[in-house]
């Protein structure tokens, strides 16, 4: 338990950053900090390098196919240097985008080219709670320690709780 850090090391500055905490929980990580009168500091989250647009996704079907060809055309082109992406759906709308880039990219869908037809080749893969453990795992490990082949992830809200992976660089 982090209560006595504040004593056990008292010289030292404690910084805690939280995004979305509320101001409950805000109190109870200063106090499980030992952090005694806190400096609160709020700023605006906007950053000039980031960049968030929307648009409105008609109805189900054929424009799926039009927001993933942008996609799959990139990361044929790019490979390993196209930007981490997440695109997060419903268990079908992910398994229907997964078989998609599976359908398009064929062989070209494992990084180096001409490489084995296994899942820790692939530059795309599916996170989701009926996914097996071991993969899901897998995925995860080498997502946090920035050795993944993986470029894009299609994940139900099941991906990301709890993981901090530095690299992401569009959701979709």
């Amino acid at each position: 338990k982090l209560g006595s850090l504040a004593s056990m090391f008292p010289n030292t500055p404690l910084l805690g950053l939280t995004a979305t905490a509320t101001k409950a929980t805000q109190k109870k990580i200063e106090e499980s900090l030992g952090m005694i009168n806190a400096t609160e500091i709020v700023i605006n989250p906007n950053r000039s390098n980031i960049y968030l647009s929307s648009s409105r996704r008609g109805n189900r079907g054929d424009e799926l196919g039009t927001i993933l060809d942008t996609l799959v055309q990139d990361l044929r082109a790019k490979r390993m240097d196209f930007p981490l992406t997440i695109v997060y759906g419903s268990l079908e709308t992910i398994s229907c985008c997964y078989l998609y880039f599976s359908c398009n990219l064929g062989s070209e869908q494992y990084e180096p080219l001409g490489a084995e037809n296994l899942a820790r080749n692939r530059l795309f893969s599916q996170f989701h709670a009926q996914y097996p453990e071991h993969e899901r795992q897998r995925i995860v490990d080498g997502l946090v320690q920035g050795n993944s082949k993986i470029r894009v992830i299609f994940a139900t809200v099941a991906f990301g709780i709890g993981i901090d992976i530095p690299n992401i660089r569009q959701i979709v």
